[in-house]
């Protein structure tokens, strides 16, 4: 993204309001995860390891890439008061962010893949063409930060902003669409067992807890989808013109450790509830025989 002394002058907002947006964008998703990190470590001794583990990681991530934010806000606004062209060139804090983007995402995607598989049944198909997903986004991630760290980020003259398109940073469409058809496939597979185990249930009270499943699914699923949708949309529409699109890759990241968090602390909630009781219907088109009862449990 070319950037001259002039367009700088004249267009603050374009460049410096999208690192304020980030900042304050970043400061309420760090107090939500504090907050779901908190209600999660209430009942942690009822998780296995792994999980308890996976969630210990991501939130490190998470707080790493705050403290990254911050320390990125405090160059800007602080360091470099008044000076245009210091306040809007990436540092390497800057040139992390596809890094910490992706160690906050795989995981989190690598525990959804593994339930998925769980509920089919151990389909080697849908854990194969799922990790394909998310090994090529991790090996999109690596190009891409290292591409970011060979680009020298500068202020050109204006007349070569005119003259015509300069070299870019590979897009984050790179990253961002292997991560978002992953959640759309995971998302798609997890709603679609909800409605085959719905049509086997014959009791009401069950039907409603499969009903708050579902609904937990989207709340979990939908605002880090919509968020890397905008992400490629805006890089697409604006990134020669202003840093907006840096703003929703920023938050990006956090958005997915949420995403785990809401789907422990949601399901916790259910078992809490009322427990399911046996179904006397057979979920054969998920590959169980006939003639085994089932029960549905909603652990993970």
């Amino acid at each position: 993204m070319p950037l001259s002394l002039a367009g700088l002058e004249s267009h603050p907002g374009r460049y410096i309001g999208p690192q304020l947006v980030s900042l304050a964008l970043e400061a309420v998703l760090t107090g939500i995860v504090i907050n779901q990190s908190l209600t999660f470590w209430e009942r942690a001794e009822r998780e296995r390891n792994v999980v308890r583990t996976l969630v210990s990681f991501v939130t490190i991530i998470a707080f790493l890439q705050s403290g990254l934010r911050f320390y990125t806000a405090w160059r800007i606004f602080v360091e470099n008061f008044g000076n245009w062209i210091s306040s809007v060139l990436f540092t390497w804090a800057d040139k992390m962010q596809s890094t910490t983007t992706v160690l906050m995402a795989a995981p989190v995607q690598a525990f959804l893949i593994w339930r998925c598989w769980t509920l089919f049944n151990r389909s080697h198909f849908v854990l194969v063409s799922l990790s394909t997903l998310l090994l090529a986004q991790l090996i999109a991630s690596v190009v891409v930060t290292i591409q970011t760290f060979r680009i020298h980020f500068g202020v050109v003259p204006q007349a070569e902003v005119e003259a015509g398109p300069l070299p870019k940073v590979p897009g984050p469409q790179i990253l961002i669409t292997p991560l978002t058809v992953l959640d759309v496939l995971v998302t798609g597979i997890l709603l679609a067992f909800l409605a085959r185990s719905k049509q086997n249930v014959t009791s009401s009270r069950f039907r409603r807890i499969l009903r708050r499943l579902t609904v937990l699914i989207w709340e979990a699923a939908l605002p880090p989808c919509i968020c890397a949708v905008l992400t490629v949309i805006t890089y697409l529409t604006l990134v020669d013109i202003d840093y907006w699109d840096l703003t929703f890759q920023a938050i990006l990241g956090k958005l997915y450790v949420l995403s785990l968090f809401v789907t422990l602390n949601g399901r916790a909630m259910l078992q809490d509830g009322p427990t399911p009781g046996y179904s006397t219907n057979h979920l054969s088109n998920l590959g169980w025989s006939l003639n085994t009862p089932i029960r549905v449990d909603v652990r993970a």
